[in-house]
């Protein structure tokens, strides 16, 4: 899959000299300023990957580059400031918009190309990262559901029991006399002994 890379430059001849040196790593859109910079990267499919001036119309670099990390949409994106600010001044306030890289111009072209290609390495591990949190989240999601399920059951389940055993009494002619105990009366089985009261009402009922 083709890497979207986007050059936001005034100056006509770095557009075009940024545009054959990055042409063969992706596909590649040109704008003239800041404004237009911000426009696209803004872009449902935009670029995951912008080369920016410091000095533009409309919008500076720097500018566009805080704008793209204060927004969700935008903040993943790898942005380089290419230009002729090399104070190391000028270099921390670039870094500090939110730009992930400073290359001074002229600059060498290979090692620009180094530097693209490590900010695309860079997209995609970000890019696994959210992929991999989105996965976990939903996982958990569905465990915390199916736990909410099962205590919901396990609620019903209890809930119907009492009331199971309390409607199925034992039928009188399955009660008989311990002949060792003649107080007491027991059911076939064996497994439960009621005093001799409870065979005389029962008994009574079904006179």
């Amino acid at each position: 899959m083709s890497v979207k890379i986007l050059i936001a430059d005034d100056d006509l001849l770095f557009r075009r000299v940024l545009y054959k040196v990055l042409a063969p790593e992706g596909d590649v859109s040109v704008v003239e300023d800041g404004t237009a910079a911000w426009a696209t990267l803004q872009a449902m499919d935009g670029p995951t990957l912008a080369i920016l001036d410091w000095v533009m119309p409309g919008m500076t670099g720097p500018e566009v580059c805080r704008e793209a990390r204060s927004n969700s949409k935008t903040a993943a994106i790898y942005l380089i400031l290419v230009t002729s600010r090399n104070s190391a001044a000028d270099i921390q306030a670039g870094l500090r918009s939110g730009a992930d890289d400073y290359v001074t111009k002229p600059f060498v072209q290979e090692e620009l190309r180094v530097r693209v290609r490590l900010g695309q390495t860079i997209v995609r591990l970000r890019q696994m990262v959210v992929n991999q949190t989105t996965a976990l989240e939903s996982s958990r999601a569905r465990e915390i559901t199916l736990q909410s399920r099962v205590v919901e059951l396990e609620k019903t389940l209890a809930e119907k029991a009492p009331q199971s055993q309390a409607s199925t009494p034992i039928p009188p002619e399955m009660l008989e006399v311990d002949p060792r105990n003649p107080s007491a009366i027991r059911d076939a089985d064996q497994t439960m002994a009621f005093p001799a009261k409870v065979r005389a009402a029962s008994s009574g009922q079904h006179r």
